[in-house]
């Protein structure tokens, strides 16, 4: 809540005796902030409470979780760690520290320190033990291998905590959470306690996000809609709910809807994370021009943010502009090493890609295949489109044995759901590389699966013609294709031109005039100056004898 003038100063006059309740309602304030996804601005209040009082552990505490959302995980093990030298009796940043443990892989350390917690808090705290299993939640969505064990003990926790007290709606929030974390694919136990959450708050905003996003993940958007605008009724100035609501209707196709939405979003949080996460967001709703606008502004404002530079290269390569695009992607990738950002397997994709776009197609395949091997899933979509990548960049340098290799690879790893485009490149590619009879086998399936598609007559046709020099075998797909253009002679005038030429070239090795007439003159109805044509009526004209010359 935004106070008046006379509000802050009667505050700050009565600080000396009312330093308790001021310090609350400013904690609240801060704590406020970052439940609203304004971590700048939550991270300057909180240090001002640290400097104003540093002894006080529950600072730290919240402001390490305020580093946490904001996705600053190395600051916000510090300040928890901070927080425990200035006060090892403060059980909230053995928690905090813990929760960080886990998620970095350290178990067992994460597993001590909450288990100081709870000896500090005789395990009689229900904050303590709802914030462990909040963290246990957190930790297992890093960690697969142990996230049911996890799972088991937030549940376990929460339990713990709602039995101490069970009035708090947060500790319902909580476990609902847990239950959602536990089986995703079943929301009955998780609607329980959010609905459970709401009796006990009937204004909590965060109770109405998480059903809005439980039904988002659901894709039932109608409902999930109802929930964000609850939120916003309930509290106009919070702002994720906004944010959500702009991400489900980008998912429901409600484009410019989510962007107005999200433009909401931006104007109660303008900060610049909150700027940073629109970007991303323009991107996924494929608004590149906007996208690269707004994160080139942003890198004005923090170049140290190095993801910004691979959503730039990425945005710019859909952009076409391959140059600058390979120049941000060479920047991500370099400031990326010794840092924590991880590497993926789309990176190398559109390393690749922009190589290629820049004539580097050696550097290119070599980062595509690096993509393959990180991703390291033949049935991912991803994959399949990098194999094609290849084929494609492969064929248009002639290097065609490695063009099928590559196109196959595709066709394999789509199985039952290779499509004609599939089996066209590949076919391509066989044809091209004298493999005929794989190039009509592969032209063979595209009308298999789809018979009006005059290409592949005509190209079955021409694999067919070299590998029989009589053309007898494409004697019957140059047939085929001119009985699937039927009347529409005008639009494929160049490939009826090709069958009748082949058919009339076949009934000329037949000796048969008088079928290889009929094509030949089919072919001047479509073109008159055809030479090839002309040519064979002129064979068929008699020739003068020449009078052989008299002896003397």
């Amino acid at each position: 809540m935004k106070r008046s003038g006379f509000q802050v100063s009667f505050l700050m006059a009565g600080a000396i005796f009312t330093s308790v309740i001021a310090h609350s309602q400013t904690l609240q304030d801060a704590i406020k902030l970052t439940n609203n996804e304004e971590f700048e601005q939550a991270d300057k209040v909180f240090l001002s409470l640290e400097k104003a009082q540093p002894t006080v552990g529950n600072i730290y505490y919240y402001r390490g979780e305020n580093f946490y959302n904001w996705g600053k995980l190395d600051s916000a093990q510090s300040t928890y760690q901070k927080g425990m030298s200035v006060n090892a009796l403060e059980p909230l940043n053995y928690v905090g520290l813990g929760k960080v443990e886990m998620i970095n892989g350290d178990s067992k350390s994460g597993a001590d320190n909450f288990y100081k917690a709870k000896t500090i808090s005789k395990e009689k705290d229900p904050l303590v033990l709802s914030k462990i299993g909040e963290a246990y939640i957190n930790a297992a969505s890093k960690d697969p291998s142990t996230a049911s064990d996890m799972l088991n003990q937030a549940v376990i926790l929460l339990d713990q905590a709602i039995k101490l007290d069970s009035k708090n709606p947060t500790y319902h929030l909580d476990l609902g959470d847990a239950y959602l974390a536990q089986n995703p694919t079943d929301g009955s136990k998780s609607i329980e306690e959010y609905n459970t959450a709401i009796s006990l708050d009937p204004k909590s905003v965060n109770a109405m996000l998480r059903l809005g996003q439980l039904w988002k993940n659901a894709r039932n958007y109608t409902t999930s809609f109802d929930y964000f605008k609850k939120a916003t009724q309930l509290d106009s100035t919070y702002a994720p709910a906004y944010r959500e609501q702009a991400e489900m209707l980008y998912e429901a196709g409600r484009y410019d809807e989510a962007l107005a939405a999200y433009q909401k979003y931006l104007n109660l949080n303008n900060s610049l994370t909150a700027r940073i996460r629109y970007g991303i967001f323009l991107f996924s709703a494929q608004k590149y021009d906007a996208a690269i606008t707004e994160l080139q502004s942003d890198l004005q404002k923090d170049s140290s943010n190095i993801i910004l530079y691979r959503l730039l290269a990425y945005s710019q390569y859909e952009r076409k502009d391959y140059k600058n695009g390979l120049a941000n992607m060479n920047k991500f990738l370099a400031k990326s090493q010794g840092t924590k950002v991880k590497i993926i397997g789309s990176d190398y994709t559109y390393l690749g890609k922009l190589l290629s776009k820049n004539g580097q197609d050696s550097l290119a395949v070599v980062n595509l295949n690096r993509a393959v091997t990180m991703i390291n899933n033949e049935n991912s979509q991803d994959v399949q489109d990098i194999y094609q990548l290849i084929g494609q960049i492969y064929y248009k340098d002639g290097n065609y044995p490695m063009a099928v290799m590559y196109f196959k690879k595709r066709v394999t790893a789509r199985q039952q759901n290779a499509d004609a485009n599939d089996y066209y490149f590949l076919g391509l590619a066989q044809y091209n590389n004298k493999q005929y009879q794989g190039a009509d086998s592969s032209f063979g399936k595209i009308s298999q699966t789809n018979p009006d598609l005059l290409i592949a007559y005509q190209w079955r046709a021409r694999a067919n013609s070299q590998l029989d020099s009589t053309q007898a075998l494409s004697k019957p797909y140059y047939q085929q294709y001119i009985q699937k253009v039927g009347m529409d002679t005008l639009k494929n005038k160049t490939g009826l031109i090709e069958a009748y030429s082949e058919l009339g070239y076949y009934y000329f090795l037949k000796k048969d005039k008088d079928s290889a007439s009929i094509y030949y003159r089919k072919i001047l109805n479509l073109d008159s100056d055809n030479g090839s044509a002309k040519e064979y009526f002129d064979s068929l004209k008699p020739h003068p004898k020449t009078k052989p010359e008299a002896k003397k």
